[in-house]
């Protein structure tokens, strides 16, 4: 519900705007009044109200100084000027200041209702963009506190939880996916650092299962299609809206600290104590027999030696982060021996990806190892595969297959190449990530369908492009586009109609008469 704040002083003419405003707005309340600007712009800050409706003619203070004033204390406020036949020009000045709208007197319950519907859009468009960027600050541990945080959670309690599908996000910008947020339309608040995690933020009200963890039981199971394996955090019990940011960090670093590669793990936050995270170490007869292989350039040995430490750390079930810490160690190792030719940029790139597209930690170990061990194999074979014309055979392979299931490890054993070599072409000839380039695909195939059968339900057209969950769709599509699918097909047939009364008025017969 927006708020709606009026300066009038004739008490008449102040009756029938809130009289219009309760009957013919049911968005919109008014949540207060005052019969002057002066007394307008003191209550202005307490109220933080979403749209000013001021006269242009008040004692103490006038309708457009108090225009001004608001603009610049409050200039989130839209502000429309309510002004006589005589005082049109004097009104129009008003405009400098930002004024949204201005309606003569006596006022007409259709244009007000026109000007708040136009306004409503406004004001749900600006929401929306303040409700992600309070959801990304909570998750980003940078949220402050916001005078309207209350609009955007205005219920009394939340549940929320924390979906992560395979590896934790990647550290670089470059290749890291495409931040998600849910839908304008989706009651359900959800964001992610990138395509293969959710946040769900749930308001209380929205619980249709006997619990919250059934709700979320029931996502999983919808999600399953398009993981390895997950790690889902949650926090059964709700939570008032003011303790959203600390829980959502809590949910946060329970995911950082206990996410095991190609582990299945549902951790409620309520009923887990905290436990030491294990760290994977190397005793000295493992660091120096390392160092000795290195040495004597005994690749196999290394291969295995690798191996070896990765199945010890899988059974000992140490974390993610423990195990790239080990592997950077192993990297800082082979560079000082003069054993890698990537630079230590490239290197962090392909480790970033090494653990992003892990199944598990066989398929981690063996891409670290086509790093460390097996690219020298591969430099007669780059000279073949390392070209535009190669990458561009592996893009139009994602293209025709854009309905199918997809995966790096799919493509990878098409074209029989390694995830490192993967990493490296899309790395080095689209910038960006294979999965971030796959969402693009789909994204652009959906507008193209839409553009060619506007009367596809979005669902069919998700399906059409590889998405089984309609929402998921919706939210790829917006964060790629900026709009969502149902306002990209309004978008179009707006743009058709027009074009067609276009044609209509320059036809010959137009003419005629």
């Amino acid at each position: 519900m927006y708020q709606v704040f009026i300066a009038e002083d004739e008490p008449a003419a102040l009756q029938h705007l809130c009289t219009i405003i309760k009957i013919k707005c049911p968005n919109f309340q008014v949540t207060g009044t005052a019969e002057n600007g002066k007394d307008a712009l003191e209550q202005l800050g307490e109220l933080k109200p979403d749209i000013l409706i001021t006269d242009v003619k008040m004692p103490v203070m006038d309708g457009i100084t108090l225009v001004k004033r608001a603009k610049e204390k409050y200039p989130d406020i839209l502000s429309v000027i309510v002004s006589g036949y005589q005082e049109f020009s004097y009104a129009r000045s008003a405009l400098r200041y930002g004024v949204c709208d201005y309606i003569l007197k006596p006022v007409k319950p259709s244009s007000l209702q026109e000007s708040m519907r136009i306004l409503e859009g406004r004001l749900d468009e600006y929401y929306y963009g303040l409700r992600n960027q309070v959801i990304r600050d909570m998750c980003t541990g940078t949220f402050s506190e916001s005078p309207r945080f209350r609009r955007i959670f205005p219920e009394d309690e939340y549940y929320i939880a924390l979906l992560r599908k395979n590896s934790l996000p990647r550290r670089f910008v470059e290749t890291r996916g495409i931040e998600i947020f849910s839908i304008k339309e989706e009651q359900m608040m959800v964001y992610g650092r990138d395509e293969v995690e959710a946040l769900y933020i749930c308001p209380g009200k929205l619980l249709f299962h006997n619990s919250f963890y059934q709700m979320m039981m029931h996502q999983l199971e919808k999600e399953k299609r398009t993981l390895a394996f997950y790690t889902l955090v949650l926090k059964e019990t709700p939570v008032a809206a003011n303790e959203l940011p600390d829980v959502i960090r809590s949910l946060y670093y329970t995911l950082d600290h206990r996410l095991i590669i190609g582990k299945n793990q549902i951790i409620d936050v309520d009923q887990e104590s905290p436990e030491a995270e294990q760290r994977p170490d190397y005793d000295s007869v493992s660091l120096n027999r390392l160092k000795f292989l290195i040495k004597e350039r005994n690749f196999r040995q290394l291969e295995d030696e690798i191996l070896r430490s990765f199945a010890e750390w899988e059974k000992k079930g140490y974390t993610q982060l423990s195990v790239e810490e080990k592997v950077r160690e192993i990297f800082r190792i082979f560079r000082c021996e003069n054993m890698l030719d990537e630079s230590v940029e490239n290197s962090e790139y392909f480790i970033d990806d090494a653990f992003y597209y892990a199944e598990n930690m066989n398929k981690l170990a063996e891409n670290i190892c086509q790093i460390l061990c097996r690219n020298r194999m591969e430099e007669v074979q780059k000279i073949k595969i390392d070209t535009p014309e190669f990458f561009e055979k592996i893009e139009a392979y994602m293209k025709e297959h854009l309905s199918e299931p997809m995966s790096a490890q799919k493509i990878c054993s098409v074209f029989g190449i390694s995830q490192t070599y993967l990493s490296r072409l899309f790395r080095k000839y689209s910038r960006t990530s294979f999965s971030k380039r796959l969402a693009i695909f789909r994204v652009e195939k959906a507008q193209k369908i839409m553009e060619e059968n506007k009367e596809l339900f979005i669902k069919d057209v998700a399906s059409m492009v590889g998405f089984s969950d309609q929402f998921y769709f919706s939210r790829i599509f917006r964060s790629v586009t900026g709009v969502s699918p149902a306002e990209y097909l309004r978008e179009m047939k707006t743009n058709q109609t027009e074009l067609a009364q276009e044609d209509d008025n320059t036809s010959p017969d137009s003419d005629i008469f």
